[in-house]
C-alpha cells in the first residue's frame, strides 16, 4: 500500500501542470517522495512507497560504458541500510517483476505525460533484464506519446526535452512504427525551432545530427526538410563564426555531412571557417600554449579527414605541420594563474553542515566521520556527466590533443580523442571535481575541529582497525599538528601514515606486500603497486560506498593526471602546495576513509 502522503502528492502531480523548473524534474519529485517518507522516523516504506521513489531516481540516458546492465537508465549507488537511514539512491538489482507490473499499471492511468513517460520507460527498459522479455508494444508507445507531448507543451527544460525527444525517436525506431517515427521527426524540428539560440550549442544543431547524420538510413526525411536542416545550420554558421567555440560546433556537424557525401570542396570550406578563427582568435593567440594548441586542434581535425581519403585534407595537414615549426613563441608569457568566483549562499552551507553533523543533536563522531568520509568522494556518475556536458558543447575540442602541465610548469602528459583515451579524460576531470569539492571540504573540517577535541579525534584514529597498530606518537604528533593547523608539517606526517594503513589493509585481507629480491630477500611493494595490483582487495572492502576507492587513492596520491601528493612528497615536486590547506584537507579525508575499515 502507497504513503498516504506520497498518494496526495502524486495525485496532486495529476491535477497540476507540471513546469520546467530544473533540467531533470524527475529527480525533483524523487526527492519530494523522500522527504514525505522521513516525516515519520517509525514508517517502514512498503515496496509501493519505493517503486515511486526511485522510478523517479533513475538518471535517464546513463553512459552505457559505466551500466553493467546496458541500460538507458543507470544505477546510482546505494549506502550500506541501517534502521536511521532509508536507501537514497535507486539500484537497478532493486527492480523485479512486481516491480515492472505496478509501473506497467501506473503509466497506464496516469494522465500527467511525465509521469506516464517514466513509468512505461522503466518497463521497457527493464523488462529484457529482469523478466527476460521485451516489455508490450503499447509501452513503447506511451513513452514515444508521452515525450512528445511533453515537447509540444514545453512540460520540461529545453536540454530535458532534448534528450526525451531522442528517446521518443530511438523507441519509434526500434519498434519499426513508422508514424511514431514520422511524429518524432516532426517533434525534433519543431523543439528545434522553439529551442535554438546563437550563443547555446546544445540547444541547436541536435535536428540536423540525428536526422541526417544518427539515423538517415532509419527515417524517412525529405529533400525539402533536408535542404532545411542544411541551409539553417550554414546560416548559424555565418552568424556565430567570430565566437570559436560555438563555430566548432556547427563545424563538426557540417564537415561531417560533407565528408559522408564526399563533398570535398564543401569540407574543405568549412574547416577553413574554424582553422581562420583558431588562427585569428584573440584567446588563442594570447600565449604560446594556447596558440601551439589551436595549431595542433587544426592538425589533428585535418588528420581525420585526411585517414578518410581525403587529398585535399592531406595537403592541409601538412601545411599546418609546417607552420608549426616555424612559430614565434614566448613561453614566458604562456603560464598564467587563472581564478573563478563562485557565490554561496550562507544557507546552503548551513543546510550542509546539518547534513553532517545533525540538526538538533550532534550525531556520534563515528557517524559523522563516516559521513565526511562517504560525501566527499568523487562521484562517478556526477564526473561522468561532467564530461558528457563539456564533450557535448565542444566536440571539437575532444577530437585533438589536450596538454597536460604540471604545477611547476612541466609538461606531463598528451591526451588524445575522448574516444581513444576516455580513461585519462576521466581522470582529469575526477581530479578537478575534487578539488571543486575543496570548500566545502574545509568548511566541514573547521567545524569538525570546533566540536571534537585534539584528544577525542586521536582516540577516534588509534582505535581504528588500520591505524590501531601505528606508532602511537607519530600518529598523534600527525593528528595534533593539524588540529593546529600546521598543514606543511600534517601533510608530510599523514603521507606516510596512509601508505602503510594501506599497506596494513592489503596484508590483512590476504593480499601481496612483499616480492622477492636479486639479493636473496623481500622488498615491500610501493604504494603505486599496492593500489595498482591490489586495487581488487581495496575496491572490495569499500564496495559498501559505491565507489571505487582504489581509483580515488590513485587520484590523490598517485596518479600524474591527478593531485599525484604522495609522488610529489617523495620526490619534492610541487614543494609550495604543502603549505596549503587543500592538501592537507584532502589527505585528512583519506584517513577518514581508512578509518571506517572493520576487522
Amino acid at each position: 500500500m502507497l504513503n498516504n502522503e506520497v498518494k496526495k502528492y502524486l495525485e496532486s502531480l495529476e491535477r497540476e501542470q507540471i513546469t520546467p523548473t530544473s533540467f531533470c524534474r524527475e529527480h525533483n519529485i524523487a526527492q519530494k517522495i523522500k522527504d514525505l517518507l522521513k516525516k515519520d522516523k517509525q514508517y517502514e516504506p512498503t515496496k509501493e512507497d519505493i517503486a515511486e521513489q526511485i522510478a523517479f531516481d533513475f538518471m535517464a540516458d546513463y553512459p552505457n560504458d559505466n551500466n553493467d546492465w546496458e541500460t538507458y537508465h543507470g544505477p546510482m549507488f546505494v549506502l550500506p541500510d541501517n534502521k536511521e537511514q532509508m536507501v537514497e539512491y535507486p539500484s537497478i538489482r532493486q527492480v523485479d517483476q512486481e516491480m515492472l507490473e505496478y509501473w506497467t499499471k501506473r503509466a497506464k492511468e496516469s494522465k500527467n505525460p511525465i509521469l506516464s513517460s517514466r513509468y512505461a520507460d522503466l518497463v521497457v527498459d527493464f523488462s529484457p533484464k529482469v523478466i527476460n522479455k521485451s516489455a508490450d508494444i503499447d509501452l513503447f508507445q506511451i513513452v514515444i506519446d508521452s515525450n512528445i507531448a511533453i515537447c509540444e507543451k514545453s512540460l520540461a527544460d529545453p536540454l530535458d526535452c532534448k534528450t526525451k525527444i531522442k528517446r521518443a525517436l530511438v523507441l519509434a525506431i526500434q519498434i519499426n512504427n513508422q508514424e511514431k517515427i514520422a511524429k518524432a521527426k516532426e517533434a525534433i524540428i519543431n523543439l528545434e525551432k522553439k529551442v535554438a539560440t546563437d550563443d547555446k550549442p546544445g540547444l541547436w544543431g541536435f535536428a540536423f545530427k540525428w536526422l541526417i547524420l544518427d539515423f538517415e538510413k532509419k527515417i524517412t526525411i525529405t529533400e525539402t526538410e533536408k535542404s532545411e536542416l542544411i541551409k539553417a545550420l550554414e546560416d548559424r554558421l555565418k552568424r556565430v563564426e567570430k565566437d570559436v567555440w560555438l563555430a566548432e560546433n556547427a563545424v563538426s556537424l557540417l564537415a561531417e555531412y560533407y565528408a559522408n557525401e564526399k563533398d570535398e570542396d564543401n569540407l574543405m570550406r568549412v574547416l577553413d571557417v574554424l582553422e581562420k578563427l583558431l588562427k585569428t582568435n584573440d584567446r588563442t593567440n594570447s600565449d604560446a600554449l594556447l596558440k601551439v594548441h589551436a595549431y595542433e586542434k587544426v592538425h589533428e581535425i585535418y588528420q581525420k579527414y585526411r585517414d578518410k581519403g581525403f587529398s585535399k585534407a592531406t595537403a592541409a595537414s601538412n601545411r599546418i605541420s609546417q607552420e608549426m615549426g616555424q612559430l614565434d613563441l614566448d613561453w614566458n608569457k604562456s603560464l598564467k594563474e587563472i581564478s573563478v568566483t563562485t557565490e554561496i549562499k550562507q544557507k546552503d552551507i548551513d543546510d550542509f553542515l546539518k547534513a553532517i553533523f545533525g540538526e538538533k543533536e550532534q550525531s556520534k563522531l563515528e557517524a559523522i566521520i563516516a559521513k565526511i568520509a562517504i560525501n566527499f568522494l568523487p562521484k562517478k556518475e556526477a564526473v561522468e556527466k561532467q564530461l558528457k556536458d563539456v564533450s557535448g558543447k565542444h566536440p571539437i575540442q575532444f577530437l585533438c590533443t589536450t596538454q597536460i602541465i604540471s604545477d611547476d610548469g612541466i609538461p606531463i602528459a598528451k591526451l588524445s580523442t575522448l574516444g581513444e583515451d576516455y580513461d585519462n579524460h576521466f581522470q582529469r576531470y575526477a581530479s578537478q571535481y575534487i578539488q571543486f569539492g575543496s570548500f566545502f571540504l574545509t568548511l566541514v573540517i573547521d567545524e569538525l575541529k570546533k566540536r571534537v577535541s585534539k584528544q577525542n579525534i586521536t582516540d577516534y584514529f588509534r582505535n581504528s582497525t588500520l591505524f590501531e597498530n601505528e606508532n602511537k606518537e607519530y600518529l598523534e604528533r600527525a593528528i595534533s599538528v593539524y588540529w593546529d593547523n600546521d598543514y606543511l608539517v600534517s601533510s608530510h606526517l599523514f603521507s606516510p601514515l596512509i601508505e602503510s594503513a594501506i599497506r596494513e589493509l592489503v596484508k590483512n585481507c590476504g593480499g601481496i606486500v612483499l616480492r622477492p629480491n636479486n639479493l636473496g630477500g623481500y622488498d615491500r611493494l610501493t604504494l603505486r603497486q599496492l593500489l595498482n595490483k591490489q586495487g581488487e582487495i581495496i575496491e572490495r572492502v569499500f564496495a559498501g560506498t559505491g565507489q571505487n576507492m582504489a581509483f580515488y587513492f590513485r587520484l590523490v596520491l598517485t596518479e600524474k593526471l591527478g593531485m599525484n601528493l604522495r609522488n610529489d612528497f617523495a620526490h619534492g615536486f610541487g614543494k609550495k602546495k604543502f603549505f596549503t590547506r587543500d592538501v592537507s584537507d584532502r589527505l585528512f579525508h583519506i584517513m577518514t576513509c581508512l578509518s571506517l575499515v572493520k576487522k
